[in-house]
This record gives C-alpha cells, sequence and structure tokens, in this order.
C-alpha cells in the first residue's frame, strides 16, 4: 500500500495516510472528470475488431482490408495506452474518432469498411455492454476482497464477545465475529445480484445496426463469440430501446451495495469514537484537522456515506431517462452514459477502503468485555432462562426482570436480590438458584446458550462463516468463467490471424 506524506496534518499519527483513502476522501476536489467516450474506447476498438474479423469470415471484405483495419486499430490502441490519443470533439465521439483515425491512417478504402452494417446505435449499445461488464467483473473481485476480509476477521473473534445494539442503545449480548458475519452475509447479496445482473448484460446487441437490423445480414453469434457475450439480444429494436435498463439496473446494484457499505461505515465511526472506545481506527486511513494538532477523522467512513446518497440520486436520474422515450433511439439515452460511469467511479473503491480498514483495525476486547457487564445486557438471558426453568409465560417473566431492573439501578447489572425481591412479591413461591444466576453472569455462556443457526454463539459463528464461505466459492464460479471467456476472446481479437 503506498503512503502520502504530503497534508498539512497527520504529525499525530503513527503511520503515513495510505495514498488510495488520501485521494478517496479528497475526490473530486482535486480530481478531473475524464470524457465518457474516452473510457469507451478499449471497448469501442473490441467492437470493431470483432466486427471487422465476422465480415473476413464471411467473405465480405478481404484479407489485405482486414489486416489493415487491426493494425490500425492496434496503432490506435497503442497510442492510447502511452496516453498519445485524444478524443476530437469536432467528431462527436469515440465511434467517428476511431473512423477517422484509420482513415486517416490507412486511407478511406480500409477506414471506410469498418462501419459496414454497423450503426452508432448498435456500437454504443455494445460498448457500454462491455464497460459495464467489466465495472461488474471488478466490483466482484472488490466484493470478493472484503468479504473474505470479514470472514477472516470473524473466525479469530467468534469469543470476543461485546453489546449488541439496538436504538444506539445497550440490548443484548453479541459478539465481534458476530457482527463481521453480518455485514459479510450483506456483502453477499451484493455479489449474487452482480452474477444475477451479468445475465442481461452479457448478451449481444451489435448488429441491430439503427434499431431495424441490416441488409449486410452479420452473423451475431460470430460476433458474440469474440466478444465473449454468452448470447445475442434477440430483437433488433429492444437492444436499442433498452439503453438506460441497463444502467439504472447496475446502479441499482451499486446503490444497494454502498448501503451495506454505509452501514458498516457508521457502525465504525459509532464504534471507534473515543467515548465508546470499542475499536481503534488504523491511523493509514483517518485523516486530521488543519487547526486541532489531536484529531483522527473517520473521513473515509463519512465519504461512504456521501456518495451513497450521491448514487441513490444518480439512480433516481437514471430511472427517469428511459420513462418518455418512443421505442428505438433517442439521444435521452446519452445522459444514461453520463450517469452510470458517475455511480461507478464514485463508488467502486469504497469496498477496497474498508478493505484496508479492517484488516488493520484494532479490536479493543477488554472494553468490548467491560461494556457487555453495563447497561443490562443479559436482561432478556435472565427472563428467558426463567421462563424456561420455571414454566412462567414470558411476558411475565419480562416484567419481572424489567422491576429488577428498576430496583437494580444504578448499579448498571441485575442483581440475585433484586430479583428474588421481585420474585417474592409476586408469590411464585420460587428460589433463584446461585447457579443458574452466576452462569448467566459470564457474558460468554450467556452467548453459548445461544444455540441456533444464525445465532452469535461461537460455534453457530464458525458455521456461519463455513457456509458463507461455501455460498461466496459458489457465487464466484460464475463470475470467473465471464472473467475467462473475457479474457480468451480479447486474446483471440487482439492476436488474429487472417
Amino acid at each position: 500500500m503506498k503512503t502520502h506524506q504530503n497534508q498539512v496534518w497527520g504529525s499525530n499519527l503513527q503511520s503515513s495516510p495510505a495514498e488510495e483513502n488520501v485521494l478517496f476522501c479528497a475526490g473530486r476536489d482535486v480530481q478531473p472528470l475524464p470524457m465518457a467516450d474516452l473510457a469507451l474506447l478499449p471497448y469501442d476498438l473490441w467492437t470493431n475488431r470483432a466486427h471487422a474479423i465476422m465480415w473476413f469470415e464471411e467473405g465480405v471484405i478481404p484479407k489485405s482490408v482486414l489486416t489493415k483495419i487491426l493494425g490500425g486499430l492496434s496503432l490506435l490502441e497503442e497510442q492510447f495506452l502511452k496516453g498519445n490519443f485524444e478524443l476530437d470533439p469536432k467528431l462527436e465521439d469515440v465511434h467517428i474518432n476511431v473512423e477517422a483515425f484509420l482513415t486517416k491512417q490507412q486511407g478511406v478504402k480500409v477506414g471506410g469498411w469498418m462501419h459496414i452494417g454497423k450503426s452508432r446505435n448498435d456500437q454504443a449499445a455494445c460498448d457500454t455492454r462491455l464497460y459495464l461488464r467489466d465495472a461488474l467483473l471488478r466490483q466482484a473481485r472488490n466484493l470478493e476482497k472484503l468479504i473474505q476480509t470479514l470472514l477472516t476477521q470473524a473466525s479469530e473473534h467468534t469469543e470476543t464477545v461485546m453489546p449488541g445494539l439496538t436504538h444506539y442503545q445497550p440490548g443484548m449480548l453479541t459478539s465481534w465475529g458476530h457482527w463481521l458475519c453480518s455485514h459479510a452475509q450483506a456483502l453477499l447479496r451484493d455479489l449474487e445480484r452482480v452474477k444475477f445482473l451479468l445475465v442481461p448484460i452479457n448478451r449481444n446487441p451489435l448488429g441491430a445496426a439503427a434499431s431495424f437490423g441490416t441488409s449486410w445480414c452479420p452473423n451475431r453469434t460470430r460476433t458474440t463469440e469474440l466478444m465473449a457475450f454468452s448470447e445475442p439480444e434477440l430483437n433488433t429494436l429492444d437492444c436499442i430501446s433498452a439503453r438506460g435498463e441497463l444502467e439504472s439496473q447496475v446502479s441499482q446494484g451499486y446503490s444497494a451495495m454502498m448501503n451495506h457499505l454505509s452501514l458498516l461505515a457508521q457502525d465504525l465511526i459509532f464504534l471507534s469514537h473515543p467515548y465508546i472506545n470499542m475499536l481503534r481506527l488504523p491511523d493509514a486511513f483517518v485523516t486530521g484537522s488543519s487547526i486541532m494538532p489531536q484529531k483522527k477523522n473517520p473521513d473515509f467512513a463519512e465519504v461512504i456515506k456521501g456518495k451513497t446518497a450521491l448514487a441513490h440520486g444518480l439512480l433516481q436520474s437514471l430511472l427517469g431517462v428511459p420513462k418518455g422515450m418512443v421505442s428505438g433511439y433517442n439521444r435521452d439515452s446519452q445522459v444514461c452514459k453520463y450517469l452510470v460511469m458517475d455511480v461507478i467511479r464514485e463508488c467502486e473503491p469504497a469496498p477496497n477502503i474498508l478493505s484496508g480498514v479492517m484488516s488493520e483495525l484494532e479490536v479493543r476486547k477488554e472494553v468490548m468485555w467491560n461494556r457487555c457487564n453495563e447497561g443490562f445486557m443479559n436482561a432478556v438471558d435472565l427472563a428467558d432462562s426463567l421462563s424456561r426453568n420455571e414454566g412462567i409465560p414470558f411476558r411475565k417473566c419480562y416484567h419481572m426482570l424489567a422491576k429488577a431492573v428498576r430496583l437494580s439501578s444504578p448499579s448498571e447489572t441485575i442483581t440475585k436480590d433484586a430479583i428474588q425481591s421481585v420474585l417474592n412479591d409476586e408469590s411464585l413461591g420460587i428460589t433463584f438458584s446461585d447457579e443458574d444466576f452466576a452462569a448467566l453472569q459470564s457474558p460468554l455462556t450467556v452467548l453459548t446458550q445461544r444455540d441456533h443457526l444464525g445465532s452469535p454463539a461461537p460455534e453457530r459463528v464458525h458455521e456461519q462463516i463455513e457456509l458463507m464461505q461455501s455460498r461466496l466459492a459458489e457465487d464466484l464460479v460464475a463470475v470467473r468463467l465471464v472473467m475467462t471467456n473475457c479474457e480468451e476472446a480479447q486474446t483471440i481479437c487482439k492476436n488474429y490471424q487472417a
């Protein structure tokens, strides 16, 4: 991990700030937005290669023309990777810029053949799907890393007891391992959503032309293979009309993920607050103040929450764009490209930032343990024990323990004398044994008694970790297959020999 030492703050920190976190928190304050179509250029090169190879194999263009088209596209790619290629705004978009470059390099007798049976409409739709597919594959990798980090930490903390909160107030005993598993489970749903989203996105719209097909009759099955799509998108009109829909679905997936990351971020803010002090954030991921020398601010977590709101707003805009369009291409859909790229650009780094935070997080076990002995955290378990062992309806036990809490204040723990006093007042003829009471004073014993699927009992947390690891591996099978197919198809197109 790179570090960054140019801040006005940070002399109070034990380690230098992580550069990725500094950039993430600074965001667009200091970073410009790239051209939208420049982001699509690698995918435009791919669609052009696949399209040209298909026409050569169909006998429409000769070998000499294909060789020059592929050579020109490779030259453009080389210049782009070196930072020597820029889009000319006068040429409107990436598609015409590429055609103009090829025509200039190879002549109109080569460049002029590149758009046989191809419209900017279907090429833009195809470029966008390739771009979205890559974004989803990166999201899957980032989610995998964070989920693995959470589950690894959880396996080390199945017996690290801590307070479970509701409404920010003491509730019931739980464990840090159980808390980590809860966030891992939410992120597994996000990974599952990526797998589902890859199904509609991984269909080939190329060949739809303007919306209504072409008399050149392209071999859409072949271009599907050359771009690693799973199948052609069938109806040519819907290929074009669907623009905006897939962008919305991807943005919804990012928004759901960011909701989960925002929840994790807020938990970290609260639990690491000096007055709570159950966690200590790593110095590499905190930021300082330009005036207060002592500050260690959880900016990464606040930025994640802010970006979550941004993603929600962009998603709402995306949902609104297609609703007033007629079937076929409408330039309204151009805006969808900007919106979904903003969602991806702003949200994509968040899982990796949290992976870094979680891997270096200091868990203050002693503080957590002490907090478990405050706030009457075992009240529910005492009521449960009384109901189960004495055959008293739970609601009656609930009210008796509520009275015992009142009698025990302000000690912050329920005393045996208070429980016995309430039992005597109820004339139940029951003596709460020293043994039963003592067993429920140990937070770890309390957790162990909740021995059911999904609970914080240590063995049950280990069980959750194993099941989640299995789910993770299962979901990644489909994702990795798409990754492999993409790499192989790219290699075929780039190294094609006529």
